[in-house]
């Protein structure tokens, strides 16, 4: 993954941080979307970050 490759997943993951509270509740609602996508963009993110040393 490049730097801006992952620049764009941590800017995303910024916005969707401010835009879950906002979404409507519910198993098929916009805030559990919304949620999914932070997990995956997170998961995308820590895959692909150097180890911590």
């Amino acid at each position: 993954m490049t730097d801006v490759e992952r620049q764009i997943l941590l800017n995303q993951i910024a916005m969707l941080e401010v835009l879950i509270p906002l979404g409507s509740s519910g198993p098929e609602g916009t805030r559990e979307i919304l949620r999914r996508r932070y997990r995956e963009s997170a998961e995308l993110v820590r895959q692909h970050s150097p180890p911590k040393t």
